[in-house]
């Protein structure tokens, strides 16, 4: 509730007080002219009662009408602005910090913060009915004193054994929430690995039946105990209420020497206050689940500022001269598993230069893209440090550094437009459409793509030619060529490296393309976490 500004709610506070004043004003009204039925009859009732009841009607539906439609402004401009708020610390956030939190962050987004929006839209009824219940306790002692502190009572000790059991229940939709995160993250595996569960079901079929079953069984257990603690929390205020019906009406009233007219006066307003309390304990489980949720979005929001947020971005080209050289010095980076299970690389030294062109080779778990994705910034190292025209690049320098990079990574994504590229050279992507042989299955208009329903090697085509409209000084792309065609890929080797070579790029590629590690200026091989540079060139003796 951070977003909700002093101004707007003291705005709100004042319409709950307004609207619930205007229904405890009609309850009054209704109680006195009940009173002079009784006391003088029909005859009793002149025009100005009339008037009256119009007048506390109408004010009851503006005061209604403007306090909702406030709220509801106020709720749908608390959605946007959290899910806003969220996404805009995400684009903050370095890849290590996002990484570990992408189910939180999808949770929060999808679950929480609908859960907090809703729960916004019951404060009417829960403010109006608490201002009600306040106002009802007033009058009741006016009307007696005795009767007011024998329900008070009542209501006090409802309220210690509400508070009490409502302690249990919270833990409860606490548990609910942590399962909600759990459901989460299969639910992702589910979507993400879609294609590997089609081609073998068993794995799918033991996600759902040893994950998701079972956190559904135990939601469901647990669901249960806080909605069942919550419903008798409600039976035993309304049994509380009763009993002390019974006992104003049956015994109170008469032991006491209350006035009949008195004792009607009273029991009428209590059942009024019944009806109000029972409207705060059917809404407060919402508001208990929407506290919850609002103390995750807080958490969430404070781990994502929590860590050292990302220097300014600034052109490096312009404030440490035109790109030269890279170095990587003495670099290591360790892995931790929740088996205490690590992996790490290093110490690796590396270098290139402008204009040349690197490939990097290296058995699967070798540690080829752990060394990428600390070269490009993505991780950050142990010790050791990445050198860009021998000055150190830090945590303030990092995010500049990475924006030099145009990128494919192996899992890669396809943005449907040019994103970030404020002026589009026309003639240079339709040459890249052209020396890339898809101008005839893909069209630009408006910076944005008529499809990207392609074939994955056609996609990299895509991603490729999007890095080189970047006009990003070094290129890494990470087993490019693995999805093309026999054609393509030495199309990819023999003729587009060297272009792009002359073009000024400098060019980064993990590869196994073996057959034509001679397109290559540098070549280095990665083994057990250890970069080493090939002296000698290996190539096929296919």
């Amino acid at each position: 509730m951070s977003q909700l500004k002093f101004s707007t709610l003291i705005r709100f506070i004042f319409l709950s007080f307004l609207s619930g004043g205007t229904s405890f004003l009609f309850l009054t009204f209704v109680n006195r002219v009940i009173g002079q039925l009784m006391a003088q009859g029909y005859g009793a009732i002149t025009q100005t009662y009339t008037l009256l009841f119009l007048l506390i009607v109408v004010l009851f539906i503006w005061t209604r009408r403007v306090l909702a439609l406030a709220i509801i402004r106020f709720s749908q401009s608390l959605f946007w602005s959290l899910r806003k708020d969220i996404i805009f610390l995400v684009l903050k956030s370095n890849y290590q910090q996002l990484s570990s939190r992408k189910d939180l962050v999808h949770t929060a987004l999808v679950r929480d913060i609908n859960m907090l929006t809703n729960a916004s839209l019951n404060i009417i009824q829960f403010a109006t009915s608490v201002i009600i219940v306040v106002a009802c306790l007033v009058y009741m002692a006016t009307v007696s004193g005795p009767l007011f502190l024998v329900s008070l009572a009542v209501i006090v000790l409802g309220t210690l054994l509400y508070q009490f059991n409502a302690r249990r229940n919270n833990d409860f939709f606490k548990q609910a929430r942590a399962l909600e995160d759990r459901f989460m993250f299969y639910f992702n595996a589910i979507l993400g690995g879609f294609k590997e569960i089609y081609m073998d079901t068993k794995k799918g079929q033991r996600i759902y039946g040893k994950k998701i079953a079972r956190i559904a069984d135990e939601s469901v257990v647990n669901q249960e105990k806080a909605f069942v603690g919550l419903l008798n929390n409600q039976i035993t205020g309304q049994t509380m209420f009763y009993l002390l019906i019974g006992a104003i009406l049956l015994y109170c009233g008469a032991a006491w020497r209350i006035a009949p007219a008195d004792t009607v006066s009273f029991l009428f307003i209590l059942l009024y206050v019944l009806s109000s309390v029972e409207t705060i304990m059917v809404l407060l489980p919402n508001l208990l689940q929407a506290k919850i949720s609002s103390d995750r979005i807080a958490k969430l929001q404070a781990d994502l500022l929590s860590e050292k947020p990302l220097g300014e971005l600034v052109d490096l080209q312009q404030t440490l001269g035109e790109f030269d050289t890279i170095a990587v010095r003495d670099l290591t980076f360790q892995y931790h598993g929740a088996n205490q299970e690590s992996f790490g690389i290093g110490p690796v030294n590396f270098s290139i230069s402008r204009g040349e062109v690197v490939f990097i080779y290296g058995g699967n778990g070798s540690g080829k893209t752990t060394f990428v994705s600390a070269l490009l910034g993505l991780l950050v190292p142990a010790s050791g440090g990445v050198y860009y025209n021998d000055c150190l690049i830090d945590e303030e320098r990092s995010q500049s550094y990475s924006s030099l990079f145009g990128v494919v990574f192996s899992d890669f994504y396809l943005f449907d437009e040019f994103y970030g590229i404020d002026h589009l050279d026309q003639e240079m992507l339709a040459y890249y459409l052209r020396l890339f042989e898809i101008e005839d299955k893909v069209k630009v208009e408006d910076g944005k793509f008529s499809t990207t329903h392609l074939s994955t090697g056609q996609r990299k085509r895509l991603a490729l030619i999007t890095a080189l409209l970047e006009g990003k000084p070094l290129l890494m792309l990470d087993e490019w060529a693995a999805d093309q065609d026999p054609y393509f890929r030495k199309k990819f080797y023999t003729q587009i490296v060297p272009e792009l070579k002359a073009a000024g790029f400098t060019l980064i590629a993990i590869t196994h393309d073996d057959k034509y590690y001679n397109c290559a200026d540098t070549l280095y091989k990665m083994e057990y976490g250890k970069l080493i540079r090939e002296e000698e060139p290996v190539f096929s003796t296919l």
